[in-house]
């Protein structure tokens, strides 16, 4: 069977139907190879990942403000990232990229971070990872 690489979607806006400054989807599923494009709906966000909450190996980006980004992920893991102005506010993504070989550590980085807004935020994106 050929495996086909997929691309996703994932738009950063100041608001989703039920919440502000938020990534949507902000969990996502996908296989190792797929890309990911993260789309500037609304003016003033980025994406870029969090270096401890990514698996070893594993690909980082850095986008500039309202800059659209391509991100193809090969390596298996969880890997957490952040709207840099809005990361106070809760803004954050959980991509899982096949199999999460670096839940824990991940689960263990997330607990020093603080929010002011939407702390539960990424702890409800993590508690969807399959494992």
């Amino acid at each position: 069977m050929l495996f086909v690489a997929e691309e996703h979607e994932i738009k950063m806006l100041n608001f989703s139907e039920s919440e502000p400054m938020v990534f949507e989807p902000g969990f996502l599923r996908i296989e190792p190879g797929d890309t990911v494009i993260f789309k500037p709906v609304d003016l003033a966000h980025n994406t870029e990942t969090i270096s401890t909450m990514i698996p070893d190996g594993g690909q980082e980006w850095l986008g500039n403000i309202n800059e659209e980004v391509r991100v193809t992920l090969t390596t298996e893991g969880v890997y957490v990232y952040q709207c840099t102005p809005h990361l106070i506010l809760g803004m954050v993504g959980v991509i899982q990229v096949g199999k999460p070989s670096n839940l824990n550590e991940v689960i263990e980085a997330s607990s020093n971070m603080t929010f002011a807004v939407n702390s539960e935020r990424l702890s409800n994106y993590l508690g969807q990872v399959i494992q």
